[in-house]
């Protein structure tokens, strides 16, 4: 058993997330990670589905049908990884983007002041379910959801890892 070391929400510790050095679950029990600051957070089915989740109905442009969408706000997820949001999120960290890894190496890139309610009114989920049953085969076991986007190409299926880097350089002196 493995124990939190940087700053997680005391949701997620109750949920039992546990942060890996050398020794780490298989792909079968982690089927999610987060990468930041050199840590890795990683979830298993059981951890991430005892996290709180809320719905989204949305239009899926490939089978031209809405779905209700259930998952966690990824937002949640990346700030118990030691991502801070809100007032402290500005000058270098507006530089730092979230790279969503996917089995089919379909890896989508999203700024960080995206996931957070002071930049914008809409909340991405880590979806987990669709109309109330585990995520269709090809699909997951989780995927990314962005309601708002007009086109579902950063909708990320197969998702395994968020990584969370710094692009760009700070002001030069």
């Amino acid at each position: 058993m493995c124990s939190p070391s940087f700053g997680f929400l005391g949701l997620l510790t109750a949920a039992g997330l546990c942060v890996l050095g050398a020794e780490g679950l298989s792909a079968a029990d982690a089927p999610f990670s987060i990468s930041y600051a050199g840590k890795t957070a990683v979830f298993t089915a059981a951890e991430l589905a005892a996290l709180g989740h809320q719905d989204v109905k949305a239009y899926d442009f490939h089978e031209k049908k809405d779905h209700v969408y259930t998952g966690i706000p990824a937002r949640d997820l990346l700030a118990g990884a030691g991502i801070e949001f809100g007032e402290k999120l500005r000058g270098k960290y507006l530089r730092l983007v979230v790279i969503a890894h996917c089995r089919d190496h379909y890896d989508i890139v999203y700024a960080l002041a995206e996931f957070d309610d002071a930049f914008n009114g809409r909340t991405i989920l880590l979806v987990d379910r669709q109309d109330g049953q585990p995520l269709p085969a090809g699909m997951g076991p989780v995927r990314l959801l962005v309601p708002g986007d007009k086109r579902p190409a950063r909708w990320a299926r197969m998702v395994e890892s968020l990584e969370v880097v710094s692009v760009g350089e700070g002001p030069k002196a």
